[in-house]
């Protein structure tokens, strides 16, 4: 494991055995588990760009060709649509990060990272053909919808 990864103070999961849960009890990529938490809850709360923020920072720690990789590159793009449909009402550029988003997430695990990437893709899916699907939307992460907070929100001004 890559010492950029690591982080003692990253919880667990809520609920379930996601992959990127090892059987020891930690995660196998800590900060990866951090930015997702931040990112999901960043993205529940309609703050788009933040939540972008917290998945591409994280991306760049991974090479080309892995899951981490995929994933952090697919939830990227997730959170860039969504900004393009809601913030510019741009339904184009958001069907073409979402069909982006589906291709890096295609052979991503269905609960990775506690995220239920399965209802991503679905929602994703959905919504190339209904854009309005998306409104009000929200990422299950650990069985639940969370939102952020505080702490979230100076997470992502930290990476900026």
């Amino acid at each position: 494991m890559d010492d950029h990864t690591r982080a003692v103070d990253v919880a667990p999961p809520q609920s379930g055995d996601p992959a990127g849960w090892l059987p020891e009890g930690r995660w196998e990529h800590a900060t990866l588990r951090r930015a997702v938490v931040h990112g999901v809850r960043l993205f529940n709360a309609g703050a788009y760009h933040a939540a972008h923020d917290c998945f591409e920072d994280e991306w760049y720690n991974y090479g080309r060709g892995t899951t981490e990789s995929a994933f952090a590159h697919g939830m990227v793009q997730v959170a860039a649509g969504a900004y393009k449909h809601v913030d510019f009402e741009n339904d184009d550029g958001m069907r073409s990060l979402f069909e982006t988003a589906l291709q890096y997430l295609r052979g991503v695990p269905a609960d990775y990272y506690g995220v239920d990437v399965l209802g991503v893709r679905t929602a994703l899916t959905n919504a190339l053909e209904d854009p309005a699907v998306i409104d009000g939307w929200r990422i299950e992460l650990d069985g639940e919808r969370p939102e952020a907070g505080p702490t979230d929100y100076a997470y992502a001004e930290e990476l900026e």
